[in-house]
C-alpha cells in the first residue's frame, strides 16, 4: 500500500526562489514523490509560486484574505485562523499511519487536530530558522506573539527536525522538546541540479594581478539576514582597500532593501540587488564569484552557504545558527569573530589573502558532497518515517 504523507506550509515556490524553507520544502516534497509517497501539499494558492509538479495531490486551503500584514501587521492572526482550518481538513481526513509534515510555524496546526488524528498520525516538525524568536521591529512585535506559539506546538508532535547539531540547544530551548523526540536530519540541496545550471568559468582570481573583486550575497533582504551588517562592513573594506574595485551582487528582496541601499549609497559601495532572477542566473553568478557572503544575525540551515559550497566558492559567514557545522573556520571558508560589520570586515582582509584558499575551497565543495546531497536527507526521512509507524 503506498504511503501517504501530508506536507503543510505557509508558502511554497515551484519557480526560481531565494528563500529557504520554501527551497526545502519543495524538495523534500519531490523526493518523496521519486521514492514512491503518495504526496498531499496543503498551502494557500496566494503563497504558491511556479506550476504544481505531476504525481503532487495539491490542496489549497485559502489565506485569509482580509490579511494585509505587511500594512496592517496581521499575519500572525491569519497565521493561527488558518492554521485551524487546516487542522479542520485534516482532522476529517487523515488515515492510520498517514504522515503529518510541517514546515514551519504551520506545526501550530497540531494544537488544533482532534486526539483521534494525533492518535492515528505520524506528525513531523521541521521549525527551520525559528525567526519567530529572534528580534526585529517593534511592529512585528504582534506577529510573533502568535507565530511562537504555533510553533511551539511543535512540543506535540512525533518527532522534531533539527537541521544542525549546533541548532538542537535552540530547538530545545525555543519549542521545549525532549532529547527523544529531536532527531538530526540536515536541509540538503540536490548538487547535481545546481552544478548542471553552470556553462563556464570565468578567470577571478583576486590577487596583485587583479584589483576587482566580485562579492555575491542570496536571500532575504530582512532584519535577521544581516545585510545592513554587511553594507557597513564593506563601506570599511572600502575605505581601507582602495585598490579593489569593489562591486556587490545580491539576490533576493524584502523589506530592508531601502536601508541597505542607503547605507551602500553612503559608504560608497557599489550594489546591484537582483529580485527576479533565475536560478540559472544565481548559480552561474555565484560559480563566477570572488566571494560569497552570509551575514546572518541568525539563521537556520543556512541553503545559501551550501550551495555556495557546492560551486567551490570563497565564503565568509557569521557564526550563527547551523552555519559553523558547514563553514569550518579556516578549513570549509571563513568565520567572523561575531556579529559585526568589523569583525566581517576583519575577516574579508584574512580570507583574500590566505595562502591555502585553493585547498579551504575543495575542502567546502567535498564536505557538501559527502554530507549535504539530497540522497542523504532521503534516505533519513525514510528510515524516521519508518521508524514512527503506529
Amino acid at each position: 500500500m503506498t504511503r501517504r504523507v501530508y506536507v503543510i506550509v505557509r508558502s511554497i515556490s515551484f519557480s526560481e526562489s531565494v528563500g529557504g524553507m520554501e527551497k526545502a520544502a519543495k524538495d523534500h516534497i519531490l523526493e518523496m514523490i521519486r521514492v514512491g509517497y503518495q504526496v498531499i501539499l496543503i498551502c494557500p494558492s496566494q503563497k504558491l509560486l511556479g506550476n504544481v509538479p505531476q504525481n503532487l495531490i495539491y490542496m489549497d486551503i485559502p489565506w485569509p484574505i482580509w490579511d494585509k500584514h505587511k500594512i496592517f501587521m496581521t499575519m500572525g492572526v491569519a497565521y493561527n485562523i488558518w492554521c485551524r482550518k487546516v487542522a479542520s481538513f485534516l482532522n476529517t481526513q487523515v488515515s492510520h499511519n498517514d504522515i503529518l509534515h510541517f514546515h514551519g510555524a504551520s506545526a501550530g496546526i497540531i494544537g488544533f487536530l482532534t486526539e483521534s488524528a494525533i492518535n492515528t498520525s505520524i506528525t513531523v516538525v521541521n521549525p527551520h530558522g525559528m525567526e519567530e524568536f529572534g528580534s526585529g521591529s517593534i511592529l512585528r512585535l504582534f506577529n510573533r506573539f502568535f507565530t511562537k506559539r504555533l510553533i511551539q506546538k511543535a512540543s506535540l508532535a512525533d518527532a522534531v527536525i533539527a537541521t544542525d547539531n549546533l541548532l538542537v540547544p535552540a530547538v530545545k530551548s525555543n519549542l521545549g522538546i525532549i532529547d527523544g523526540k529531536i532527531f538530526i536530519i540536515p536541509n540538503t540541496i540536490n548538487i547535481k541540479k545546481l552544478r548542471e545550471y553552470i556553462e563556464y568559468r570565468i578567470s577571478n582570481e583576486h590577487s596583485v594581478h587583479n584589483d576587482y573583486l566580485k562579492i555575491v550575497s542570496i536571500g532575504r533582504i530582512e532584519y535577521n539576514k544581516g545585510y545592513d551588517i554587511l553594507a557597513k562592513a564593506l563601506s570599511l573594506f572600502s575605505s581601507e582597500n582602495p585598490q579593489y574595485k569593489l562591486h556587490w551582487t545580491h539576490y533576493g528582496r524584502g523589506k530592508k532593501k531601502e536601508l541597505v541601499l542607503n547605507l551602500c549609497k553612503k559608504g560608497g559601495v557599489n550594489i546591484s540587488i537582483v529580485e527576479n532572477a533565475t536560478d540559472y542566473e544565481v548559480q552561474n553568478n555565484l560559480y563566477n564569484c570572488d566571494v560569497f557572503i552570509q551575514p546572518s544575525r541568525y539563521e537556520g540551515s543556512s541553503l545559501t552557504t551550501l550551495e555556495a559550497m557546492v560551486h567551490g566558492c570563497l565564503i565568509i559567514a557569521t557564526p550563527v545558527g547551523g552555519i559553523p557545522d558547514k563553514i569550518i573556520n579556516y578549513r570549509t571558508g571563513f568565520l567572523s569573530k561575531d556579529v559585526t560589520p568589523e569583525s566581517l570586515n576583519e575577516i574579508l582582509k584574512i580570507a583574500l589573502h590566505h595562502e591555502n584558499l585553493s585547498k579551504i575551497k575543495e575542502c567546502a565543495r567535498s564536505f557538501v558532497e559527502s554530507t549535504y546531497d539530497i540522497s542523504v536527507s532521503t534516505k533519513k526521512y525514510i528510515e524516521l518515517y519508518k521508524s514512527l509507524e503506529k
